[in-house]
């Protein structure tokens, strides 16, 4: 028997792999105390939120960096930063597998694409590697994946903090500081002007650290997490601040 609706539950993981880019080593999921919320189809984080249930994941010290959920497999992966690692997570915190990253630096982010493949972010040289994962993976190598530079490569350690790939506008991004969501286009044909009030929103936040992406029927927004000032926010494509919560 399930008390929420598929659809219900499916906010809570989302909600719940966001606020987990900030932590290191811990899950905290979300559950919903208002009836309404059920209902409630604009992801507004102004209805009733409790945070909490922190599962402690043995075998991770440190640096969980970035997770998403797998639906094929019911699993959650997250990607290490150092050592630059792929971990597979049950929903009830159980480490399952690591997987290596050799050759790559400082990976912060992560994302599912489709089937076994998924995307992953080096904060530093700014740079998204698009890896398949089967159930014999135990290594991946560098130079056997296809890899796009998104800018240029950062000295200090404030670039990119978090990904998100949408299959009709391509990849968003969110720079921690100064804090900013970035677009990246996979087709040459895509009028980019469309997300220019997206790219110049300005939120009063100490920076960005997690992305991922909401879908509203037809409708696409993001999720973004501040770490520095303890928020979620909900941005339409448009550089709209639909709602946010907060979260300490």
């Amino acid at each position: 028997m399930s008390f929420f609706s598929n659809k219900t539950k499916s906010r809570l993981w989302i909600t719940a792999l966001v606020i987990t880019t900030a932590l290191s080593g811990c899950l905290w999921f979300s559950t919903v105390s208002s009836a309404k919320t059920v209902q409630d189809s604009q992801w507004n984080l102004q209805q009733d939120y409790q945070f909490g249930n922190v599962l402690t994941i043995d075998g991770i010290e440190d640096n969980l960096s970035g997770l998403t959920y797998h639906p094929q497999s019911g699993h959650l992966y997250g990607v290490l930063n150092n050592p630059e690692q792929i971990v597979v997570i049950s929903k009830t915190g159980e480490l399952l597998r690591t997987i290596d990253l050799i050759g790559f630096s400082d990976t912060e982010s992560i994302d599912y694409v489709k089937d076994n493949i998924f995307i992953v972010g080096e904060e530093r040289l700014q740079t998204i590697s698009f890896i398949t994962i089967d159930d014999q993976t135990t290594q991946i190598h560098y130079q056997d994946v296809k890899t796009i530079a998104v800018s240029s490569p950062e000295k200090e350690n404030k670039g990119l903090e978090g990904i998100a790939i949408s299959q009709q506008h391509g990849l968003f991004m969110v720079r921690e500081k100064p804090s900013r969501i970035l677009h990246f286009s996979l087709s040459n044909d895509k009028d980019e002007s469309q997300f220019d009030a997206m790219r110049n929103l300005r939120l009063d936040v100490g920076d960005f650290s997690g992305l991922t992406l909401l879908n509203e029927g037809s409708e696409q927004k993001l999720l973004v997490l501040s770490d520095e000032s303890y928020s979620l926010h909900v941005i339409d494509l448009l550089g709209q601040e639909r709602s946010r919560v907060r979260l300490g």
